[in-house]
């Protein structure tokens, strides 16, 4: 799935929870759900990121291997 569609879908969800935290007078309603989208979300971005970089290769910071034991 694109990125964009991807975003756009969580997106809609949130707002989903949102509109149901104010019907229900409830400011936990669906927090799982919410963590559990922005959490995937960071973590598809940071896989897409660190798979291709495009123009932020030049800032990222990538952990150097260990060096062989000795």
């Amino acid at each position: 799935m694109k990125t964009a569609t991807r975003l756009s879908n969580s997106f809609a969800k949130l707002e989903e929870i949102l509109l149901r935290r104010e019907q229900t007078h409830n400011p936990l309603f669906g927090r799982d759900t919410e963590w559990h989208l922005v959490d995937r979300e960071l973590r598809e971005l940071e896989r897409e990121i660190m798979t291709d970089p495009g123009a932020l290769e030049a800032i990222l910071v990538r952990p150097r291997p260990l060096p062989p034991a000795v």
